[in-house]
């Protein structure tokens, strides 16, 4: 399956693949259906998912990440803009 992922560096997106029977969503009614998170393919309940910072439909919804994902994907973005920025922060 042909997903997009933001590359903050270029500030544009790029093809990302996944398997195709991973189960990845951005929207989901009930909170308790087992979905693939979209990074790693780890399966976790829909309501215990976070929204990704990278992965996004077309119109630019994140489909959805587990807990160890999200924090990743954070850490990312918190290094991109201390290089962005020239400095560290604490």
């Amino acid at each position: 399956m042909n997903l997009r992922k933001w590359n903050r560096a270029a500030h544009a997106y790029e093809p990302y693949e996944v398997p195709d029977d991973w189960d990845v969503r951005c929207f989901e009614t009930d909170m308790s259906a087992e979905v693939n998170c979209c990074q790693c393919g780890r399966a976790v309940a829909f309501g215990e998912t976070y929204t990704s910072c990278e992965v996004h439909t077309p119109v630019g919804f994140g489909y959805v990440v587990c807990y160890d994902c999200h924090v990743a994907e954070i850490a990312r973005e918190k290094t991109w803009r201390e290089e962005r920025d020239g400095k560290t922060r604490l």
